[in-house]
């Protein structure tokens, strides 16, 4: 097997593992939450949504996206704040 061949197989099986972790709050402060997701599809994003308008729902607010930042290897995390 050729070694570019064999580095695209283990990245390609490493993506589609890593699309099945699900959302994961990182950090709320009750003014906003970061969810962590492991891509930035949209499915993904829809799910962080979903998180993050149960958390804020927690004090009474609604979330809204207001960002997403890339951390390292599939770490994701989209900022959300609480109004």
């Amino acid at each position: 097997m050729k070694p570019y061949y064999k580095t695209a197989v283990i990245v390609a099986v490493g993506a589609t593992l890593s699309a099945c972790t699900p959302p994961a709050t990182v950090e709320f402060n009750g003014h906003s939450v970061k969810i962590r997701t492991s891509s930035n599809l949209a499915s993904d994003k829809q799910a962080a949504l979903v998180e993050a308008q149960n958390i804020c729902g927690k004090v009474g607010k609604r979330a809204e996206y207001a960002s997403t930042t890339y951390v390292h290897d599939f770490n994701i995390q989209h900022l959300f704040l609480c109004i």
